[in-house]
């Protein structure tokens, strides 16, 4: 091995390393105008300090400004330019500078919901003319006041539920998965979502507010006199009927914005409806715009309107505020139009982004804006890193020992694969979740399971009798194929889950994907760059090693009837199970349920809560909530129930009962206060929908994988593997009193990717020997396969299964869904891959020569 590709991979290692370590600096969150004042290109620059003192000043005066307005609005009010005061590239004006300053002030990982908290938004949907206008009470064809209103209300629960998932394709198109959306009473919707910074709440209530109405609306042919006339005389002059003035406003460096004029019809010539498509770009000058594409019929729309207006200025307007008003120079037929104006980068695509994922029916008001607890609470968040921490040591340690100076290396590939997919995460502005957490253990299990894979094939071509080097280059040559299969048929579902699925599920694919990358690396290439300089600088002539199992001749193919008949009795009772439990199987994020809020005088740990309720019958989540901006009242606690309460006795209503429950059981809490109303789930027809499609799709992606890399008996035989794991969990899990919930969605994905990624390495062992024509019969082969594979087996799931069982232990109530279907999983995955796959697969095939010999038995005769 000569020096040069030692080098080069070393620095590419190094490279890439360092590229993600640096990533994920800083850990946390810093003060908005420290950053700003950090940036600057002259640290002690007199304008830039007076801005903040001013921006600090107006926060003193209205308390519910952000940072980023402040400062903002101070540095317009003064004319400063910013742009040329801070480092940075394609900044165009002070907003671009905002948005630069909030992104260096965030920390590197966002943190989800479940783990860090974030901001909730009240939302009122107010019903807009249009909507109105469908339902009015002079209609001689409308049936009674009574089914109108009804009618109405359905109508209106529909929009609402449009309205809902708009939303969530806004925010995702911010790279924001993890937003919890609900129905809240009759016209309300909560919407909660990850922060990372205070400042980000703005950019979000920026989004949500946005209605994406866009109107092509008609200049006044005279505007350029009235506009003279308005400023000669102001309070005097009366608007022409049918026309409003809109404003535009140019930002000038050292000067007073240039405000431009403009009366324009209130009657839109066109809507948005007809746009296919959005994009934020920018032209030759660099000046940003939102290019947009119609559809067919918007095109032929649009054509038609520029053709009869040759000649006007058309004004842009979206939501109220325009921001160009070009000249139709000719009719525009090539179904595009652009919208120019002053907005950062940041905001054009936030624009676009609305645009295509759809206006509302509605005016959305923000009623409330909360800060919200992490739901798992602060304890519970602590127990897990700790476990988790604790849990790896314990797989290191196992791994050391059993595997030696192999072992050591594995550890270190494992601790940087950790750090490559934080660093990603960061780079790539991923949320970290529960069900993130969830993508991470089945990476770094199968990061473990590649390491096994190799070092395995290590021990074999020792013992056929190879030198130490050339059994570690046969052994990653010949180990390469099984570890490469099973990653990339686990990387294919979590590619079609981003692609299809929404919410908690994409954000687990996110980060599922990264993981899977980032341990065939480690696996593949740090571990032995390590052995090649362990070989060049040291005197490594033996690898020693523990075994499980020194000889493996145990008969599968004989058991295999005896495991179909058990696990025949297993999905027959979990199906069982399922109708037994009918709806009550689904936890408050499918059912919905019962909202209730309390002031309290003490604030109880969450966990505490959720168990006392638990104790009384009840399925609830608890979260803490606050509005800095309210003066009193200002601090909630929020108990979500699923169903409906049940009232304890006659005389005292169900929110006063469940006061009552928890003030018995924690005096020092004192709720009070209480409002109650019910509140949608937070997975609708749209999110169940999309999350089926996903799953069904992974599981039609793996099987043509299979079918390509392998043969059609081996994809149908490890779809029907994954069906037979998914189901018995879910019934066992279910038979323990479980409930279904988007967390237990998100470790049966993990599953899925498990089970299948212990099933291919199976069948590519299989393979290999077939090709080695080693044994005389399939069954044989198979049989052989599945003892040869056994010790990796047991080990990958091992190690796994610590992980998981220490969490288990040690994690809290908060986490325990997820960590016992983790458990259930790897139990009967592994069942399914050694007693299940492999035999299955002996059976089709066994079943398949029978019928091509019972075909072609006439032709023999004939001969």
């Amino acid at each position: 091995m000569n020096k040069r590709p030692l080098i080069l991979r070393t620095l590419i290692t190094v490279v890439v390393v360092l590229v993600f370590t640096l990533a994920i600096h800083p850990l946390f969150q810093r003060d908005y105008y420290e950053t700003f004042l950090g940036m600057l290109k002259d640290k002690q620059d007199p304008e830039a300090h007076q801005v903040v003192k001013e921006a600090k000043a107006l926060q003193e005066a209205n308390p519910q400004l952000y940072q980023s307005q402040a400062l903002l609005q101070a540095a317009d009010a003064k004319g400063l330019d910013l742009t040329k005061k801070v480092n940075g590239n394609d900044l165009q004006d002070n907003r671009d500078v905002m948005s630069l300053i909030r992104k260096n002030a965030s920390s590197s990982i966002r943190l989800g919901l479940d783990l860090n908290g974030g901001v909730e938004f009240i939302l009122q949907l107010v019903p807009d003319q249009e909507f109105l206008a469908m339902f009015k009470e002079d209609d001689t064809n409308a049936a009674s006041r009574e089914e109108m209103q009804a009618r109405m209300a359905s109508e209106f629960d529909r929009y609402r539920d449009i309205a809902i998932e708009i939303l969530r394709k806004r925010l995702e198109g911010q790279k924001i998965f993890e937003a919890e959306i609900a129905p809240s009473g009759s016209s309300y919707v909560a919407l909660r979502a990850p922060v990372v910074a205070k400042d980000e709440k703005l950019k979000l209530l920026n989004l949500i507010k946005m209605s994406a109405r866009l109107n092509f609306r008609l200049v006044h042919e005279n505007n350029a006199e009235l506009v003279k006339q308005y400023l000669a005389d102001k309070n005097n002059f009366v608007v022409p009927v049918g026309y409003e003035l809109l404003t535009t406003s140019e930002f000038r460096p050292g000067q007073e914005p240039k405000v431009e004029y403009y009366f324009v019809n209130k009657i839109p010539e066109m809507t948005g409806k007809g746009i296919s498509n959005a994009m934020a770009t920018k032209d030759e000058f660099g000046q940003r715009k939102i290019q947009l594409r119609f559809s067919q019929a918007g095109a032929e729309d649009f054509a038609r309107v520029t053709s009869r207006n040759i000649g006007r200025q058309l004004a842009i307007v979206l939501d109220g505020n325009l921001y160009c008003a070009p000249v139709v120079n000719q009719a525009i037929t090539g179904g595009s139009a652009e919208i120019s104006g002053r907005f950062s980068n940041e905001e054009a695509k936030s624009i676009a982004d609305a645009l295509v994922s759809g206006s509302f029916p509605f005016q959305i008001k923000v009623d409330a804006v909360f800060d919200t607890d992490p739901k798992l609470g602060a304890s519970n968040v602590a127990n897990g890193i700790w476990v988790g921490a604790i849990s790896l040591v314990l797989v290191a340690i196992f791994m050391c020992v059993y595997y030696r100076v192999a072992g050591v290396i594995s550890v270190v590939a494992l601790a940087l694969n950790v750090v490559l997919i934080l660093g990603a995460m960061a780079a790539f502005n991923a949320t970290l979740t529960l069900p993130g957490i969830a993508g991470i253990i089945l990476t770094i299990g199968m990061a473990v399971d590649a390491n096994v894979l190799v070092f395995e094939r290590i021990r074999e071509e020792l013992k056929s009798g190879k030198s130490l080097m050339n059994a570690v280059d046969y052994g990653y040559q010949k180990a390469f194929s099984a570890v490469f299969d099973a990653n990339l048929t686990t990387l294919i579902t979590s590619i079609i889950l981003m692609s299809v699925g929404t919410g908690a599920i994409k954000g687990f694919a996110v980060t599922l994907s990264i993981g899977i990358l980032t341990s065939l690396f480690t696996a593949l290439f740090v571990t032995r760059l390590i052995f090649a300089y362990l070989f060049r600088y040291t005197r490594l002539s033996a690898l020693p090693m523990m075994q499980f199992f020194k000889k493996t001749e145990f008969n599968f193919n004989r058991m295999w009837s005896k495991a179909m008949t058990i696990s025949g009795i297993l999905i027959l009772l979990s199906i069982v199970v399922f109708f037994v439990r009918g709806k009550s199987m689904l936890g408050v994020d499918f059912t919905g349920g019962t909202q209730v809020t309390f002031t309290y005088a003490e604030q109880i740990p969450q966990e505490k809560l959720e168990a006392a309720l638990k104790k009384a019958g009840y399925d609830a989540t608890v979260t803490y909530k606050y509005n800095a901006a309210a003066a009193t009242d200002n601090s909630k606690v929020e108990i979500l129930v699923r169903g409906d309460l049940t009232k304890a006795n006659a005389n005292e209503s169900p929110m006063d009962h469940l006061a009552s429950l928890l003030n018995k059981e924690f005096p020092t809490a004192k709720l009070s206060n209480g409002l109650e109303s019910s509140i949608g789930g937070l997975i609708g027809w749209e999110f169940t929908k999309a999350a089926l499609l996903a799953i069904a799709f992974s599981i039609i992606g793996i099987g043509a994988y299979v079918t390509l890399r392998y043969e059609f008996t081996y994809a149908l035989t490890s779809i029907l593997a994954l069906l037979h794991d998914v189901i018995i969990v879910t019934g066992i899990f279910l038979a323990l009193g479980r409930t279904i919930s988007l967390t237990v969605i998100a470790a049966l994905l993990t599953v899925i990717g498990y089970s299948i990624n212990d099933t291919v390495v199976i069948f590519d062992r299989i393979r290999e020997n077939a090709s080695l024509k080693t044994c005389k019969t399939y069954e044989e082969n198979v049989n052989l396969s599945i003892n040869q594979t056994l010790n990796r087996t047991m080990l990958t799931s091992l190690t796994t299964f610590i992980v998981v069982f220490v969490l288990f232990l040690g994690a809290g109530v908060a986490i325990n869904d997820f960590v016992l279907i983790m458990m259930l999983g790897i139990i009967v995955g592994t069942y399914s891959s050694v007693f299940l796959a492999g035999p299955m697969v002996a059976l089709m095939r066994r079943m398949r020569s029978k019928r091509e010999t019972m075909a072609n038995a006439p032709a023999a005769e004939k001969r």
